[in-house]
């Protein structure tokens, strides 16, 4: 509805401006010679300004639909698990001191998922693991992927992952 608006306002002034000539055009007589090109009507004019005009506005929104997809995904790349090694528990371990609570050393169990690699040039690195000690014989599970990552985790394991964009919790 507002681009229709928008348009028909541009369209009517490019009109108005158009029809706004001199007696002298309306009374110029055409070329005897017949090789000669016409000069464009007032109306063609008009008709030319308009669909330029439009042409103009049609590129604004779709620049403006761009921004706003742009913002939307760099918004959405700093929510989530990050890289770093977690511990899949329900319940968080009572510290002495609150001081030394890392609020990423813990996620609760479920279906994860990540948009893919941080950067084009690299994989996305996940893995499950009995423990956090990084050996291999304490993994469950791993993948290098270069597209759409989804890993299920079950309390008493350990998450690791790098390289990949964010990880968000299903609804499960």
């Amino acid at each position: 509805m507002r681009r229709a608006t928008i348009t028909a306002v541009l369209a009517a002034g490019l009109l108005l401006t158009a029809c706004t000539g001199s007696d002298s055009d309306k009374t110029a007589k055409p070329s005897a010679s017949p090789k000669a090109t016409a000069a464009p009507t007032a109306e063609e004019s008009a008709t030319s300004d308009a669909g330029a005009a439009e042409d103009a506005l049609k590129e604004a929104e779709e620049d403006f639909e761009k921004s706003l997809d742009d913002l939307e995904n760099a918004l959405g790349e700093t929510l989530g698990v990050q890289e770093g090694t977690y511990e899949v528990t329900n319940s968080q371990p009572q510290y002495d001191d609150p001081s030394l609570a890392l609020d990423d050393e813990y996620i609760t169990p479920g279906t994860y998922t990540s948009k893919g690699p941080a950067d084009q040039e690299l994989d996305c690195y996940w893995a499950r693991m009995r423990n956090a000690s990084g050996q291999s014989e304490s993994s469950i599970a791993n993948d290098l992927a270069a597209g759409r990552a989804i890993v299920k985790l079950t309390e008493g394991e350990f998450f690791k992952t790098s390289g990949c964009k964010p990880w968000t919790r299903s609804g499960d």
